[in-house]
């Protein structure tokens, strides 16, 4: 009887993880269409105001990629116990090919 119910529970989180794709594809495709409806120069309108040309900033002086929105983050969410911290090491100022590496703490 155990296995039964490990098997149905198995069969259910796979199905459920399904289910939630297709639902996410069909919101898109919906998306898509609503879009579709929107007349062509306001849509590009709406695309240049929302600057995807321009470089999403991370950090005070810290640019990173261009084509998203960026999403400002409370500073109190770092006092969450359940906050992971970034792993990427960041380092601010003018990047350049022939800078050489920032020196790290755990080098020897």
């Amino acid at each position: 009887l155990n296995i039964l119910i490990a098997q149905l529970a198995l069969a259910y989180e796979t199905l459920r993880k399904d289910t939630e794709g297709y639902a996410n594809m069909n919101r898109g495709f919906n998306c898509i269409e609503i879009e579709s409806f929107i007349p062509q120069k306001w849509r590009i309108s709406l695309f240049e105001k929302l600057e995807f040309d321009a470089p999403l900033e991370f950090d005070q002086g810290d640019e990173g990629p261009a084509g998203g929105i960026q999403e400002l983050v409370p500073a109190s969410q770092r006092n969450h116990p359940r906050y992971v911290p970034d792993r990427i090491l960041r380092y601010t100022g003018v990047a350049s090919g022939l800078d050489p590496w920032p020196k790290d703490d755990a080098d020897p």
